[in-house]
């Protein structure tokens, strides 16, 4: 579709486009994203008058290069569907006290390296294209409420190509985003403390955390 700015605005206010949502960034971003996905009016209508949700994920620490991790260590989550998968990377970045000094993939599946379903970025949001029959895609460019999540669904955030730390993130819940609503994104929940993110670690169960293991 495209729709030119003096066409009536498809927010429904009954104002010309282009002196109703088309002055306000937000707004416009939004209308211009719908008529991406639009086929048709219908459908453009229908797009921007969905209410914004809100997902709950939860991220799971499962490995670290061949390490298992024995005891759970795992953030939820709460954003956004605009959120991209580049801002969720550097919110679970923060929330596990990584460094954020190499490259990420998220794997819209549970396969580990599923090249079709992979989005990735270096520590910045640049997406490089590399030299493999099937690129990527950007992380920095795809938002959460277009990959096409429903409850339960199960993916993979691989961070760090080298030491490889391996996360599950779930998504545990899907919902319509109240007027009411506090700030997003959220930690919802924490559990465990990760490990140290370079050396070697064991799990001390006296004190439930992992710590750099001493030789």
């Amino acid at each position: 579709m495209k729709l030119q700015r003096n066409e009536k605005c498809p927010c429904g206010s009954g104002r010309k486009y282009k002196k109703c949502c088309y002055p306000d960034l937000g707004k416009r971003a939004e209308i211009l994203r719908s008529v991406s996905l639009a086929n048709n009016w219908e459908e453009l209508v229908q797009l921007v008058a969905k209410p914004m949700e809100i997902y709950q994920l939860k991220v799971v620490l499962i490995r670290m290069g061949f390490q298992e991790i024995e005891e759970e260590v795992s953030r939820t989550f709460g954003l956004e569907g605009k959120h991209t998968l580049y801002d969720f990377h550097m919110d679970i970045q923060g929330a596990f006290d990584w460094d954020n000094d190499h490259m990420f993939s998220f794997y819209i599946t549970d396969k580990l390296s599923d090249r079709e379903n992979e989005y990735s970025a270096n520590p910045l949001g640049e997406h490089l294209v590399s030299g493999f029959a099937t690129p990527s895609k950007s992380a920095a460019t795809a938002q959460i409420r277009d990959l096409g999540l429903t409850e339960d669904t199960k993916f993979i955030y691989l961070f760090d190509y080298g030491d490889k730390l391996v996360h599950e993130v779930t998504v545990e819940k899907i919902s319509v985003k109240s007027q009411t609503a506090k700030k997003f994104p959220t930690i919802i929940n924490e559990s465990g403390t990760p490990p140290p993110q370079y050396g070697q670690f064991e799990y001390d169960k006296e004190e439930t955390k992992y710590t750099t293991k001493t030789s």
